[in-house]
C-alpha cells in the first residue's frame, strides 16, 4: 500500500512538471523506453539496486544507456529515484502518469485479445466503434491468444467485454450440464 502512495506520488510530481512544460506524451513514451530497456536486460534493475554501487555509477550508466533519447525531464526522475533508492518503483510510476496523462488527455487505453493477428482495418473498425461508445479517444493494444479460438475479448479498464468463443463454449458446456442435472 505505502509502495503504491509513494508511486502515485512521483507520477503525480512528474505529471505536473511535463504538463508544465507541455510534455506530457514525450516523458510517456521516456518511461516506456526505459521500463522496456530495464526489463529486456539481464541485470540491469539489479545493478541499479545494488547498494554498494554508488549513485554517481548509475547515473553514468543513464547517460550511456539512454544518450540523447531522454528528455531532461526524465533523466531527472531517473537521477531523483537513484538518489532516494526508489528504482524500483520505476514501473508502478509509468502506470500512474500513463492513467494522469490519458485522463488529461481524454484518451481511453483498450486491449484487445484475439486469436489471430487483426489487419489494420480492422484496428481502426474496432477503435472507432470503442470511440463512439466511450466518446473518448482510444488508444488500442492488441494481444495475440490462440487459446480463445475466435472472436475477441475486450479489456477497458476494469471492465472486460468477453466475446471469445473460448467464453460461448463455456457457457454452453454449463447449460448443456445444468440441463442434464
Amino acid at each position: 500500500m505505502i509502495d503504491g502512495l509513494v508511486a502515485k506520488r512521483y507520477a503525480e510530481a512528474l505529471f505536473e512538471v511535463a504538463k508544465e512544460k507541455q510534455l506530457l506524451e514525450q516523458v510517456r513514451q521516456d518511461l516506456v523506453l526505459t521500463v522496456k530497456v530495464i526489463a529486456n536486460t539481464e541485470g540491469f534493475m539489479n545493478f541499479f539496486l545494488h547498494p554498494q554501487i554508488d549513485s554517481k555509477r548509475k547515473k553514468e550508466i543513464i547517460n550511456q544507456s539512454f544518450a540523447d533519447n531522454l528528455s531532461l525531464i526524465s533523466k531527472n526522475l531517473l537521477f531523483q529515484l537513484i538518489d532516494n533508492h526508489r528504482m524500483e518503483f520505476i514501473e508502478e510510476i509509468l502506470n500512474f502518469y500513463v492513467k494522469l496523462v490519458n485522463e488529461a488527455l481524454g484518451v481511453i487505453e483498450v486491449q484487445a485479445i484475439t486469436s489471430s493477428e487483426l489487419s489494420s482495418e480492422d484496428k481502426e473498425k474496432i477503435s472507432q466503434a470503442l470511440q463512439v461508445k466511450f466518446n473518448k479517444e482510444i488508444r488500442l493494444n492488441t494481444q495475440i491468444d490462440p487459446a480463445i479460438i475466435g472472436g475477441m475479448i475486450i479489456k477497458v479498464g476494469d471492465r472486460v467485454y468477453d466475446g471469445s468463443i473460448k467464453k460461448q463454449l463455456k457457457v454452453l458446456s454449463r447449460s448443456l450440464t445444468a440441463s442434464r442435472v
